[in-house]
């Protein structure tokens, strides 16, 4: 019997020396990991739809950015650009901050400060990152928003049955020591048997909650331990506060934390430390205990929340910034006017840059694959980053607070019975039900009502951007039909993209010039493509 007790103590030993091998390990690579990351462009992930979770959770305020609008401007990947958060609860934040769209002057002035002190002081703020890489992005974390709302229903009924189960393990435990019989021993081994198996039960069949609440008080822990240091103190005044209405729920950490780490690490010794400590159903009965203490402290608890993900968020911010060939921090003012110097699109590794004040709407023409769609959702996106995180890829660029509205990435909705001119409608009828003359609007419209036909599209163009032109908008439209131009060429500034036609190619210069395209390429982009010459000759033919 002796030599059975000796040979779980060495087992344990054994692998408690594997785990402290392999955490020394993992603090060494993290700490490589976190130097390396800051500055550089984040790698490309599949994209994750749970970040959106907090935004959902969020009452919507008006003006935030709509599906069409982050659709057609692919804000999926400038997100996933920008998005170098060591949290679930920064990306969740940082998704909100995009889709909200707005801050106050008060609001601006503090995410500046957070940002600018974070991109500053590499010491401080790698210190930061590393507890903020102990909460981790668990898959179940994104869920929390939701999983705060109605914590009290997920507490495990009958817990005086596992404190029964506990209190057998110890008794069992203790007669083998004092009798150091076989029979002890069996009995102990039994029971150890019984409590694995309901632990394995709960932990299949409650994994996600088990898990989550794991995450959810290792965030605590580690928000106490970013609370101490200086600069959080002055940037988050109210944290330590909201940290003390929730020490309760903090001393359920260690052993909740244990098993989430175990269950994250998923190597053979990790799951086995997780699997001897579920012998002992300590986590079961310190998961009921937080969830009782968290249910009379939910706010408190997203107000923590929240803090850890804006200071997540400023510091990927300040990332991005670094990143960058050359940004700004926008201007705001009263005036209709959009002033933008060197803008270009965030998403392009080689960019061109262009320069260009907007007072009222335009039209913008161009041969195919000039820049037209490129400029104008490089303005939008702009737009979108300078009210959501202080932060532009220009040289400089002014504003008034506004709200940004596009139609541009058009497709039928063969499922919906909806075709490509009936969605186009729809999109463009949403842009005419937001105007609001105490919010400036920037519409972004890519070839307008391509869906119909030549003499018609002319016609509702002109009705609808005529309409356009009085409201607290600026419109940048994108056409191909060089009639606007001349119909609205009193009410509307016109611009151009060209290009340079050579015997076997198409040279493209993307940058923005004054007045309307003068030049087509369509047939020579045929001819280039390699289509027979008959179908280049006919097209060639006048009608």
């Amino acid at each position: 019997m002796l030599t059975t007790v000796i040979l779980i103590l060495v087992m344990a030993l054994f692998v408690l020396i594997i785990w402290l091998l392999s955490f020394v390990d993992m603090r060494r690579r993290r700490k490589k990991y976190i130097h390396g990351k800051f500055g550089k462009i984040p790698k490309a992930k599949d994209w994750n739809d749970t970040v959106r979770n907090y935004y959902d959770v969020m009452e919507k305020e008006t003006g935030t950015v709509d599906d069409v609008t982050w659709n057609d401007l692919s804000l999926n990947e400038v997100f996933q650009r920008l998005n170098h958060c060591d949290t679930s609860a920064g990306e969740e934040i940082l998704y909100w901050r995009m889709r909200k769209n707005h801050m106050s002057l008060e609001e601006r002035q503090m995410f500046e400060r957070r940002v600018r002190t974070f991109g500053g002081n590499e010491k401080e703020r790698e210190a930061i990152e590393n507890l903020l890489c102990d909460i981790g992005k668990d898959a179940s974390a994104y869920y929390i928003p939701s999983y705060m709302d109605a914590v009290e229903e997920y507490g495990f009924r009958f817990p005086w049955l596992f404190r029964a189960l506990q209190v057998l393990l110890a008794a069992s435990f203790l007669f083998m020591l004092v009798t150091l019989n076989d029979l002890a021993g069996m009995v102990f081994l039994g029971v150890c048997v019984l409590n694995l198996a309901v632990y394995v039960y709960l932990k299949y069949r409650f994994e996600l909650e088990l898990s989550m609440v794991g995450t959810v008080v290792s965030l605590l822990e580690n928000a106490r331990q970013i609370a101490k240091k200086k600069e959080v103190d002055l940037l988050f005044p109210d944290l330590k506060t909201e940290l003390d209405h929730l020490k309760g729920v903090i001393r359920g950490e260690r052993i909740l934390r244990n098993q989430r780490a175990g269950a994250v690490a998923g190597d053979a010794f990790g799951m086995l430390a997780d699997y001897i400590m579920g012998v002992t159903l300590w986590q079961v009965t310190t998961y009921n205990k937080v969830i009782r203490r968290l249910a009379g402290n939910t706010d408190s608890y997203m107000s923590v929340y929240r803090m850890i993900g804006e200071l997540d968020a400023a510091i990927s911010t300040a990332s991005f910034r670094k990143s960058l060939p050359w940004y700004c921090m926008p201007e705001y003012s009263e005036e209709k006017t959009l002033s933008m110097e060197e803008i270009y699109h965030p998403l392009i590794s080689e960019p061109v840059a262009n320069s260009i004040e907007l007072k009222r709407s335009c039209l913008i023409t161009g041969s195919n694959a000039s820049g037209k769609s490129t400029f104008i959702k490089a303005v939008a996106v702009n737009a979108i980053l300078a009210q959501a995180l202080n932060t532009c890829a220009a040289r400089s660029f002014r504003m008034p607070e506004a709200e940004v509205l596009t139609s541009m990435a058009v497709k039928d909705d063969l499922m919906a019975g909806e075709s490509y001119f009936i969605r186009e409608i729809r999109y463009l009828k949403r842009i005419l039900d937001h105007l609001d003359e105490s919010r400036m609007m920037i519409c972004a419209i890519d070839e307008i009502l391509r869906g119909t036909n030549t003499g018609e599209r002319i016609r509702a163009s002109r009705a609808i951007l005529e309409y356009l032109k009085n409201k607290n908008c600026i419109a940048l439209v994108a056409t191909h039909d060089k009639e606007l131009t001349e119909l609205l060429g009193d009410d509307y500034d016109n611009y151009h993209f060209s290009e340079e036609i050579g015997d076997h190619d198409i040279a493209f210069s993307y940058k923005i010039m004054e007045g309307p395209a003068t030049s087509q390429n369509a047939i020579r982009l045929l001819e280039f493509a390699g289509f027979p010459g008959e179908i280049i000759e006919a097209a060639e033919q006048p009608l």
